[in-house]
């Protein structure tokens, strides 16, 4: 009597295909083999395993693998496919399969549309042309693969979104980001708060405070399909210090598209890699941005900068990483005692010649002569010209000056060593190691020095906007963390009645008789 064999259909359909044609479409495949297996006396159905949108070259596939493990329990005997390609289009893995996977756990498999039955033997011609189908088949995913990159590639080099889903603040129509308008209001207020002095945490718990939805919880809410419901602490996704930050550093509220910042190694290797931040293509202006320019550069500091709020504090101190001590370069520290008046000090041990001045007199020492500053800019001054703003760009940026410092210890640091090598002071491989050591600081500087370069260009170009912010401040009548962070670069203190002031935007305007410090 003839075996009749418990059969499953094994259905596959990845989503490069769906706009394929009808013939590889789940529905036309099930009605194929079911039509199959209703013609077969040695056939008899059992179940039916449907992987919909999975890729072929990968066959950790939840129904395949679930297939497999009922062929284990010996539920199933048989295994029909519409064809090679649908069991799957990675050529190792298929003939694998083939030849030593289903052979060893006892199971039949029958291919329709290649003719193929692993219980007939095959013909010579059979044996020859079975493994080329299946390498045409992962010829296949090759050429899906540099295809997708390739458009994907066009699409970023012309500025237009690729994402699944839109990143906050923002909605996706026609491959391009618009503003959402409610959600925009709160990027904002982050950038804002962060202004007035606020740490991330501070400002996470407050928008938790007031019912702000994270961005995880708006997607939830919007119907997005996420990913990252298991980033949940409590019912609700809530904010935290890094949702907080990663809007905070994200130049695409700026208007400025940064894509394709991981990639894989091929079709082969799915794992992603960050890609080297030379290769990015940042596309301006590519939509509407949502905050200033300024602003943004502004936040972008502040978060370089080594700042702390007070012990129960929301808000840091409003010279918090602004003052430093002029002898020793360090940052100084607020400190208040009850019933004396409030300083800033220096807390370097090893400072000889320590900065402190008293909290009143700084404050008022900087108000009054950014207010002078803010007189001059807005009544007797006009941006300077782009030649003249260039060649006197690294006289005037603190910044500059002190890389372009660093940079010429380091080259001296270098000529050293070649003396010490050539008196045999030190050995080849230390000085190979110590050589490339300083030549890799020294390139790390000169990029740091041409990005604040290009910013500072950049920032002559934004020199109306930087002008309003100017009106804004300038009937202020005390002075506020925003304002510091703003107009302020740094502020060295000599001693308690000793101060310099630098300005962000002194080299932006011609400001001829204004004080540098006071």
């Amino acid at each position: 009597m003839e075996k009749v064999y418990k059969t499953a259909v094994y259905l596959r359909l990845s989503r490069d295909e769906e706009n394929e044609k009808e013939s590889v479409s789940i529905s036309n495949q099930r009605n194929m083999l079911m039509n199959f297996i209703e013609s077969r006396k040695d056939l008899q159905f059992s179940a039916e395993y449907s992987d919909d949108g999975y890729s072929g070259y990968n066959f950790e596939r939840p129904q395949f693998q679930k297939m497999i493990e009922d062929v284990k329990k010996g539920e199933i005997e048989c295994i029909v496919v519409k064809d090679f390609s649908r069991l799957g289009r990675n050529f190792q893995k298929t003939e694998e399969y083939l030849q030593r996977i289903f052979p060893e756990l006892g199971v039949r498999f029958i291919s329709v549309g290649n003719c193929y039955d692993s219980n007939r033997e095959q013909s010579a011609s059979e044996r020859l042309a079975n493994p080329i189908i299946n390498l045409m088949n992962e010829y296949h995913v090759m050429e899906t693969s540099q295809k997708v990159r390739n458009v994907l590639e066009h699409y970023r080099r012309n500025g237009k979104f690729i994402g699944n889903h839109a990143v906050y603040g923002y909605v996706i129509r026609n491959k391009h980001l618009e503003v959402d308008p409610e959600v925009a209001e709160t990027v904002r207020k982050i950038f804002n708060l962060k202004i007035e002095g606020m740490s991330n945490q501070a400002i996470a718990t407050y928008l938790n405070d007031i019912g702000v939805s994270s961005p995880l919880e708006h997607k939830i809410e919007n119907g997005v399909p996420v990913t990252g419901k298991h980033f949940r602490n409590s019912e609700k996704a809530l904010w935290s210090s890094v949702s907080v930050r990663r809007i905070l550093e994200n130049p695409i509220y700026i208007g400025t598209l940064i894509q394709g910042k991981t990639t894989s190694l091929s079709y082969r290797d799915r794992r992603r890699f960050k890609k080297d931040p030379s290769e990015l293509i940042a596309f301006e202006n590519s939509h509407e941005a949502i905050i200033p320019e300024t602003t943004f550069l502004i936040v972008q500091d502040l978060l370089s900068r080594d700042t702390c709020s007070g012990k129960n504090l929301d808000r840091v101190h409003v010279f918090s990483g602004f003052a430093y001590c002029h002898n020793c370069g360090k940052a100084l520290y607020h400190r208040h005692s009850a019933g004396q008046d409030a300083y800033l000090e220096c807390r370097n041990r090893e400072c000889h010649h320590k900065g402190t001045v008293k909290e009143k007199i700084l404050v008022n020492a900087v108000f009054e002569t950014l207010k002078k500053h803010m007189e001059i800019v807005l009544n007797y001054s006009e941006p300077v010209i782009k030649s003249d703003f260039i060649n006197n760009l690294n006289l005037t940026s603190i910044e500059l000056k002190t890389l372009e410092n660093q940079v010429s210890q380091l080259k001296e640091s270098q000529k050293n060593l070649d003396i010490q090598k050539e008196n045999s002071i030190i050995s080849e491989q230390d000085y190979t190691e110590m050589y490339d050591f300083y030549s890799a600081k020294i390139k790390k500087a000169e990029i740091e020095a041409e990005e604040i370069r290009c910013q500072k260009i950049h920032l002559l170009e934004c020199a109306d906007e930087i002008r309003n912010q100017y009106e804004k401040y300038f009937n202020a009548t005390e002075l506020t963390r925003s304002m510091v962070a703003t107009f302020i670069e740094k502020i060295e203190v000599f001693s308690k009645t000793k101060i310099k002031i630098y300005f962000r935007y002194e080299d932006i305007f011609k400001t001829d008789g204004v004080a540098n410090g006071s």
